[in-house]
């Protein structure tokens, strides 16, 4: 697991954060008790270092996840920290940069992000959390092969596209070859 998450790290912060969203509720499925993974989640590992790898990294976000309080919810500090650049990136965007491509698919995002907002029992905070958030509860819809109606499907798709473009741009970001002029 640890290497999937770093994988995705690298690649696409977007899927690094629903990864770990998704690792932070396994965890608590089993009361944040790591060990209780063992003989579940890594029982099919044959390679014995990864298998311990993987058992000291569900070790290490158990601790994490008890010392921040989340048993019940929340994310991860480190998550968090994520969370906030892509919305300081999503505002560079829209006005510093004024990109134009993004401000495009933003503006065709935000009603449907707005609806959601509306919708959910928890408010996110922010417009990219709001669709981490949707996008997260698709993922879920998707595992319990829940039914998803034509409407909800073409708004994630919009959230997808949205959360893509940013995913790119952070990338860029990170190498630095985010373009600073348009």
């Amino acid at each position: 697991m640890r290497h999937i998450a770093e994988e995705k790290r690298k690649e696409n912060i977007v899927e690094y954060l629903l990864f770990m969203w998704q690792m932070e509720d396994l965890l608590r499925s089993v009361g944040l008790d790591a060990d209780k993974l063992k003989d579940t989640v890594l029982a099919d590992i044959e390679d014995e270092k990864l298998k311990k790898t993987n058992e000291l990294w569900f070790s290490k976000l158990a601790k994490e996840m008890d010392e921040q309080s989340l048993s019940v919810s929340g994310h991860l500090e480190e998550t968090m920290e994520i969370l906030n650049e892509l919305q300081v990136l999503e505002q560079t965007l829209l006005t510093v940069l004024n990109d134009e491509v993004f401000k495009d698919i933003y503006s065709s995002t935000k009603p449907l992000l707005n609806e959601f907002k509306q919708k959910t029992d928890r408010i996110p905070k922010s417009d990219v959390e709001a669709a981490l958030t949707a996008m997260y509860g698709m993922l879920t819809l998707k595992l319990a092969q829940k039914e998803i109606s034509p409407e909800t499907q073409a708004a994630f798709q919009k959230f997808r596209k949205y959360l893509s473009a940013l995913a790119r741009a952070y990338r860029e970001m990170k190498e630095g070859s985010l373009p600073m002029n348009n």
